[in-house]
């Protein structure tokens, strides 16, 4: 019987283990503070809220506005309703008598009332948001900062474990972007990333109040963008026909963009990565040479032609009309020209860019990769269009026309040859020019999950996103500091399509977010683990399938569960989306946070009843 007895203790606490881990290990438990499941990511500049709840209505929620009129603020309330009542949730209807009701929602535009119709560099993204008297208000001097006041309202609400909607009945948020500029970078050359996804992807970023969109739009891989003025580019140069952005598509894009407070940048990067090109324009590229022959590719060196030729006239008229083109169909008045990664190997090769160089006096490769950049950038400034450069080119000390934005993507840490991306930053910042950052917000560089310091063995992936304060070693005046616009998370595309983007990219990039729009001192990793995890529930309740920060669970929701959003017509954009039959339940659908004590113990049927089959089998084994 003692035998029996102690074996019985064994697995009482078995069981007990199995419910509380919900950590990696359990010798590693996580410290910072749970949040509430309705914390709001990204951190607003000042927050007060009250622990009392208002009831909300299922459907019924009145939203009025004095701009209804403006295209932006009406589809903004009609896109909003699927996220304030997630469509197969139970959602508890509250009695008639209660009083505790939140009455409606007001979205109003202070001072001068505009409908704006696309977001730019100086927009006014500010705005304040109140529950009072069972009253909620949104106020801003723009459509821009409605709409970010909007995502922090949604965000506020939550459905109970009873089931009921909820939100704190005494609301006083006063909320700004910390940085201008906070955006993400596709890559679709690489892989081609389907339209429908990349709308998904503007949608998450309008949940992180992201507001720029940088599309690498082409590369040495493919050329996926159809060009009006020279349509082979896209027709020889695409994977297939299948694989390209159609006109219609591009401006599918741009409005979805628009409507959610995001300004699209088109990249197209040259001199180099623009082996794509020369399947429809072999003319404009440099044929690379080795052994007295042409077209000759040395593995890791140099391919059989790569790079565009600074000594053919025909790329300048043919970039002149591109880049006139690309300023037509994009709304922003901005472009990116890339500029990166000149390997000039290939250029040294060719007998007849060699004989140019010295009929020009052009002395060495970064005079003529110098050379290019001027003629490039004298196209813009003929067609009014402030250029957006990575940093290689002001390496090289070409001058660069005011205004210019230097992207910094380069760090010692990646290669010894590098300085750190924080003197990059300083230098470019004191030297007059716009900056963004985005060197330590590459996403595509993935690791297990987690990295060990001297201080603790349990930092999350996010932590080194999270943690990196763009201005700590800045040492300019205020007027270079302003010069900081802000930065971008980036994603390259060789180990990612339309498969994998989604939980790729987020939420990590959601830390990145956080660090562009939130005041300086909001940066206790520990803590925000709590917040982030609580709003990667929240992405899964919106249709993201955001990969998860802690272990744990979110609900009901989940991906190939029951009541999962990932494929639900609301938050997708297939032409031809898969309808799911919802299965009824009587289950609750819990709020969010993954790791929260509160939800610890909510399967208790399911442990005693696994207690008593693990008694009955200890007994049998005795027998």
């Amino acid at each position: 019987m003692k035998y029996l007895l102690f074996e019985f203790l064994i697995v009482i606490f078995f069981v007990y283990v199995q419910c509380e881990i919900t950590y990696i290990e359990v010798k590693y438990p996580l410290k910072g503070k749970r949040s509430a499941p309705n914390a709001v990511w990204p951190h607003p500049q000042q927050i007060n809220i009250s622990n009392d709840l208002l009831y909300i209505r299922p459907n019924d929620l009145a939203v009025y506005s004095n701009l209804q009129t403006c295209d932006i603020i009406a589809k903004a309330i009609e896109r909003y309703k699927p996220i304030f009542f997630p469509p197969t949730l139970d959602m508890k209807q509250p009695s008639s008598n209660m009083e505790n009701i939140l009455q409606n929602l007001t979205l109003n535009i202070k001072g001068n009332i505009q409908c704006e119709k696309y977001i730019e560099l100086n927009s006014n993204e500010a705005y304040n948001l109140t529950i009072n008297e069972k009253i909620a208000l949104v106020e801003a001097y723009s459509v821009w900062g409605l709409l970010r006041g909007l995502e922090t309202f949604s965000q506020l609400i939550y459905i109970n474990e009873q089931n009921y909607i909820v939100i704190n009945n005494s609301v006083d948020i006063i909320d700004s972007p910390r940085f201008r500029h906070r955006g993400v970078m596709l890559d679709s050359a690489r892989h081609f990333l389907p339209v429908s996804i990349i709308k998904k992807n503007l949608d998450v970023m309008s949940y992180n109040k992201l507001n720029v969109f940088h599309w690498h739009l082409v590369d040495d891989q493919s050329f996926p963008f159809e060009s009006k003025t020279f349509p082979n580019l896209s027709l020889a140069g695409a994977y297939t026909p299948d694989h390209v952005y159609t006109p219609a598509d591009v401006a599918d894009i741009i409005e979805h963009a628009r409507l959610r407070g995001i300004r699209v940048i088109p990249e197209i990067d040259t001199p180099g990565h623009t082996y794509s090109w020369s399947k429809s324009m072999p003319e404009l590229i440099t044929v690379c040479w080795a052994h007295g022959k042409p077209y000759q590719s040395i593995y890791s060196i140099q391919g059989e032609m790569e790079i565009f030729n600074p000594s053919e006239p025909r790329v300048y008229s043919t970039m002149d009309a591109l880049l006139r083109e690309i300023h037509e169909r994009f709304p922003s008045n901005y472009i990116h020209l890339g500029m990166d990664e000149v390997y000039d190997k290939c250029w040294l090769s060719n007998p007849n860019i060699r004989q140019w160089m010295v009929d020009n006096n052009i002395l060495s490769t970064k005079n003529l990769h110098k050379y290019y950049a001027d003629q490039i950038l004298d196209i813009v400034r003929n067609i009014s269009v402030t250029p957006i450069v990575w940093q290689d080119v002001w390496d090289e000390q070409v001058e660069l026309p005011p205004g210019t934005i230097i992207q910094v993507w380069k760090d010692s840490s990646d290669n010894i040859e590098f300085s750190s991306w924080a003197s990059y930053l300083n230098r470019a910042a004191n030297e007059g020019y716009n900056v963004i950052l985005s060197s330590p917000w590459y996403i595509n560089y993935i690791s297990y999950g987690k990295y060990n310091t001297d201080a603790s063995v349990m930092n999350l992936e996010f932590f080194k996103y999270y943690e990196v304060e763009p201005l700590q070693q800045f040492s300019g005046s205020n007027e270079a500091k302003e010069r900081i616009l802000g930065g971008e998370a980036c994603l390259w595309g060789e180990f990612v399509d339309g498969t994998n983007l989604l939980s790729r990219f987020w939420p990590k990039a959601a830390a990145v977010a956080e660090r562009l729009w939130s005041s300086a001192d909001v940066n206790n990793s520990e803590e925000a683990q709590f917040r982030l995890d609580a709003h990667r529930c929240r992405l899964l309740r919106r249709g993201i399938p955001a990969q998860p920060i802690l272990n744990g669970y979110c609900g009901n929701y989940e991906l190939g569960m029951s009541k999962s959003m990932i494929n639900h017509p609301s938050f997708n954009y297939d032409k031809l989306t898969r309808t799911e039959t919802i299965i009824p339940s009587s289950g609750k659908s819990f709020a969010s946070l993954s790791s929260s004590s509160s939800r610890m113990f909510s399967y208790k049927l399911y442990h005693i009843v696994y207690l008593i089959l693990s008694l009955f089998f200890v007994y049998f084994c005795r027998k």
